[in-house]
């Protein structure tokens, strides 16, 4: 009876190995699941960048006045911006570099957007003593090192025609 029991048992790790891919069954099911949790939680957080920097509108303006423009940029939940700069070049030019927002006149005009930014990694519970003798307890944000995305692309400034006057 037990050689019966054995045999079978054995069978069935040698399809179930098989199908595996040559993996032992008492870790292939183990790793196989972490696996594929891991590859779900990668191709989540690729779906869903922390960090999207979107186009700036075209700009229609009267004779006499300027555009103003600043960065435009979608932040997830998990991430802070710690900053937003623009730089704009016009023929070769540089017009403004690295400031939050720019005054533009008529004109074509390349805009590079660039955003500094950190990401949560996690978050840690700190008992802190207030006053007397209490502990209370404290979330704490761990935040990453600041990482940088930039966006170049072309604005175009015109002037208004007034068909209505």
């Amino acid at each position: 009876m037990k050689n019966r029991i054995g045999r079978a048992t054995a069978a069935i790790i040698a399809a179930s190995s098989m199908v595996l891919g040559g993996a032992a069954v008492a870790t292939a099911a183990p790793s196989s699941a972490s696996a594929v949790q891991s590859h779900k939680s990668q191709s989540k957080a690729q779906s869903k960048p922390t960090i999207v920097i979107r186009d700036i509108k075209n700009k229609t303006i009267e004779a006499d006045e300027l555009a103003t423009i600043t960065p435009r940029v979608t932040v997830r939940k998990q991430a802070k911006v710690v900053s937003k700069t623009l730089t704009v070049v016009q023929d070769s030019t540089v017009l403004v570099d690295g400031k939050k927002k720019a005054k533009l006149g008529v004109g074509t005009y390349e805009v590079t957007t660039t955003v500094k930014y950190r990401t949560l990694v996690k978050q840690v519970v700190v008992k802190v003593k207030t006053k007397g003798k209490k502990v209370k307890k404290v979330k704490k944000n761990i935040w990453s090192e600041i990482q940088t995305e930039s966006k170049t692309q072309t604005l175009v400034v015109a002037l208004d025609s007034d068909d209505n006057k």
